[in-house]
């Protein structure tokens, strides 16, 4: 499955530039522990269940100033890993394994899976013009942004660590003395019982020289390197709300405002991995609710339902047009007859009730895929697109179709 999902996301990254981006999510079956065997535990350290660490792509977008780092649909998966944890020492030798975890190499942590996730899309991703390899605060790892990888593969993480610099300062506080200059507006979603609202940012911007920390096992590694750090605060947040505060560290060139923001545009894109993860539970899929009773079968589903929660939320995002994709991202142009046959037949007599989007586009398949699902075909004045369990029905209804007029096609 994994191989198969790799070969069309590469074949559809050939020439982009593409966000490979990547993070880590537990599936929780503590509610299903009687019936479960062979299973780890998750973060508590008590619950079983496993962990799940993807690296989907998604279309960087134009590029233009005008709509900084602004991000195009998804592409796909370039892999994913599952993990589990052993339950954790009882008493003192809890303490005691911590630390012998940190003296560890970094292959022997599970850290490691977010270098693994840059090799992953190093080598799926040669035919793409460009990768930005993007990640939250755990893969701020001064062993990944060291790791060999192709000129046209680049590294974006927000910092965790305030790490020493090389002329004896501290990373945070470089950023912090440095002027502001006024950033764009971000979107900012619904967190902890906060609403979503717009955020007006500042944004600075430096070239930074990182030391290697003593954590660091391999001393063969660089003494320093060289990223470039953007630092983003909020303006003026509403009163009982924590203000968005992000600093960014990237081996991307930044030389100028227009540059940082489209750097920071690329790391919001970062938030369709959390739309995939909430796809795949409750918001889709409701995976955590599977009664496999095997680890070895519910990981192999939970790669399966990855899979089918991708071309979910691809066509979601297309839904409208915004991400501008051709109807290839999705399925192969052979199929585009079924389509528009699918169109014809789904169509109302009256215009808001006819597929909107061009021919070709992927966007137009959104189109089809919502109606099969059971979507009325009205947006607006209180009527809502389809969403994931829409496109979700659909989409299974589309492969039913799609198989029986194939095996027509061969008859």
């Amino acid at each position: 499955m994994l191989s198969t999902a790799a070969d069309h996301t590469a074949r559809a990254a050939r020439g982009r530039h593409v966000l490979a981006i990547q993070d880590t999510t537990e599936f929780n079956y503590s509610g299903h522990a009687r019936g479960k065997r062979g299973f780890g535990v998750v973060g508590n350290g008590r619950d079983i269940g496993f962990f799940l660490h993807p690296v989907i792509v998604v279309d960087a977008g134009s590029g233009d100033p005008r709509q900084p780092g602004r991000a195009g649909g998804i592409l796909g998966l370039a892999d994913a890993f599952v993990s589990s944890r052993k339950k954790a020492a009882p008493g003192g030798r809890k303490s005691r394994e911590a630390a012998r975890r940190v003296s560890r190499p970094i292959a022997l942590k599970e850290t490691h899976r977010w270098i693994d996730g840059l090799a992953s899309a190093n080598r799926v991703l040669s035919g793409a013009a460009m990768v930005t390899v993007v990640g939250d605060r755990e893969s701020d790892i001064f062993e990944e942004f060291a790791t060999p990888r192709a000129g046209h593969v680049h590294i974006l993480v927000r910092a965790a660590h305030n790490r020493c610099l090389t002329d004896g300062g501290k990373l945070f506080a470089r950023m912090a003395a440095l002027p502001g200059v006024a950033g764009q507006q971000i979107d900012a979603p619904a967190k902890a019982g906060q609403p979503a609202r717009k955020a007006h940012t500042r944004v600075s911007y430096a070239s930074v020289e990182i030391a290697r920390s003593h954590y660091v096992h391999d001393k063969a590694l660089p003494k320093s390197l060289t990223l470039q750090a953007i630092r983003v605060e909020e303006i003026d947040a509403p009163e009982g709300v924590k203000p968005v505060e992000w600093l960014l560290l990237t081996t991307h060139a930044v030389a100028s405002l227009a540059q940082a923001l489209r750097v920071v545009g690329w790391y919001r894109a970062r938030w369709t991995i959390e739309q995939v993860f909430r796809t795949m539970k409750s918001q889709g899929f409701d995976l955590e609710e599977s009664q496999i009773e095997t680890s070895e079968v519910l990981t192999k589903l939970a790669i399966a339902v990855l899979i089918a929660a991708l071309r979910t939320m691809q066509l979601v995002l297309a839904r409208s047009g915004a991400t501008d994709q051709k109807l290839t991202d999705a399925i192969d142009e052979a199929q585009e007859p079924l389509v528009e046959a699918l169109t014809l037949k789904l169509q109302g007599k009256t215009e808001k009730l006819k597929n909107p989007h061009a021919k070709g586009s992927l966007a137009r398949l959104s189109w089809v895929v919502g109606r099969l699902g059971g979507w009325d075909g009205y947006e607006g004045h209180g009527y809502k697109p389809a969403g994931p369990k829409t496109i979700g029905i659909g989409l299974t209804q589309f492969d039913a179709i799609r198989l029986g007029w194939e095996m027509t096609k061969d008859v």
